[in-house]
């Protein structure tokens, strides 16, 4: 199984490369890679990269985005890796959710997997305030056609994907966590208010 972090983004609502911000002390990446490696769950951690930012990273496993879907959003980043990387499901998760927990990826690992056979299904991440997060959710190796039709078809939304595919959506209250760890980091004032 792969770990996806999507960190190609321009980031202009933040105005610098939010993948490099800290938080506590801590470079966004590098905390999600070490919460990723706590739950022991990924054979492959890979960071989804765009050309100009790959040289940013201290860090070994990084794709960047094939040539004829570079800038086509978190979908031309996760099609590019699984372009490199086949395995039975993959994990995505933007650069800007820093505060992720190892409880709350191990809890819809095993929400996923119950369900990926019976039920056929093809995507599992959360949802908040009846919002869907799908760059916090697992996917099948079945999608991968998918994203490439829909990026052929030059239709760059996550939606895209998950209206067409057997998914579910798992409330984040069902993580018992007062902290929001589920939380993106859009802006500098986020980062500043943001309670670890």
């Amino acid at each position: 199984m792969i770990a996806i972090i999507l960190a190609g983004g321009k980031s202009s609502r933040f105005g610098s490369p939010k993948a490099l911000a800290t938080i506590s002390g801590e470079v966004f990446y590098e905390k999600i890679i070490r919460t990723l490696n706590q739950t022991n769950l990924f054979e492959k951690i890979v960071i989804s990269s765009s050309e100009e930012m790959k040289d940013s990273f201290d860090y070994q496993d990084i794709v960047v985005d094939l040539p004829e879907y570079e800038n086509n959003g978190p979908l031309g980043g996760i099609y590019s890796v699984m372009q490199q990387y086949d395995t039975e499901c993959y994990f995505v998760i933007a650069c800007d959710t820093p505060k992720i927990t190892e409880k709350a990826i191990s809890y819809l690992y095993q929400f996923f997997i119950s369900r990926v056979m019976e039920e056929q299904l093809d995507i599992a991440g959360y949802e908040a305030d009846g919002k869907k997060m799908p760059t916090l959710a697992f996917y099948s190796h079945r999608v991968v056609e998918d994203i490439k039709d829909a990026l052929d078809q030059e239709e760059y939304r996550m939606k895209e994907i998950y209206q067409k595919k057997p998914s579910q959506w798992l409330n984040v209250d069902f993580i018992n966590d007062p902290t929001n760890w589920y939380q993106n980091i859009n802006y500098i004032e986020d980062l500043e208010t943001t309670e670890l």
